[in-house]
């Protein structure tokens, strides 16, 4: 599914705001259903932005405060669920995925990212093996 499907999917709009006026990558405001994106960004840092972004779109986000490593972790995982899924589509070969090399495209850093790449990899291969 395409970034674009996604947006209409969730039905949610795309607005996009100056570095020089905040400096910070995206946010998701669900009072007026909108992700905002820093246009400073590379294309695909901006993709990265809006998938992580509209992975807060079907939570509840009202105890974001005193939950917020918990939220922006499941976000992570959504992003991270839709970026293995079109990388897998390209491979003709499903154990040519590097996990790895994949990581560093996308600056993914953490453990967390790690184990989730991992994960998706293995529910993909093993639904389409």
């Amino acid at each position: 599914m395409t970034i674009y499907e996604l947006i209409d999917e969730y039905q949610v709009n795309l607005a996009y705001f100056d570095n020089e006026l905040w400096r910070r990558p995206g946010i998701y405001i669900e009072d007026i259903n909108v992700i905002f994106v820093n246009k400073s960004l590379s294309e695909e840092a901006q993709k990265r932005v809006i998938l992580h972004e509209l992975g807060h779109c079907d939570r509840n986000v009202g105890n974001y405060e005193t939950l917020h490593e918990k939220h922006e972790i499941e976000a992570d995982g959504f992003m991270i669920r839709q970026l293995v899924a079109e990388e897998f589509e390209k491979l003709e070969d499903k154990r040519d995925f590097d996990y790895l090399q994949f990581m560093q495209r996308h600056h993914l850093t953490t453990i967390t990212h790690e184990i989730a790449v991992i994960d998706e990899y293995y529910k993909l291969f093993n639904m389409r093996g």
